[in-house]
């Protein structure tokens, strides 16, 4: 005998649930499908079916964007001179846009 299904309502801002509902979809999945697969293996392996994880968070500027300390050590950064507020490129820069 089938199990009578009840219904749930979850709370989730509009971007995560447009996110998440497109990912679902290129998989064949809905959200409810998604949703009850995942209550299901939390009840049969009596943990979580994922690890929850933080990502590191960046100090933000006064417009809200993210601040990036380089490491200035790094051979990759190339630091340009500033003559006469100009910045004077490296020799042999090719931007492929002259």
């Amino acid at each position: 005998m089938m199990a009578i299904k009840e219904k749930t309502t979850i709370s989730l801002d509009a971007q995560t649930k447009r996110d998440g509902i497109a990912i679902l979809d290129a998989m064949g999945l809905n959200l409810s499908t998604f949703a009850e697969m995942s209550l299901r293996q939390l009840v049969r392996d009596g943990r979580l079916p994922f690890t929850p994880s933080v990502r590191p968070s960046f100090e933000k500027d006064n417009e809200g964007y993210p601040l990036f300390k380089a490491n200035m050590d790094d051979p990759r950064i190339v630091t340009p001179q500033i003559r006469d507020g100009a910045v004077i490129l490296p020799e042999g820069w090719d931007d492929d846009e002259d």
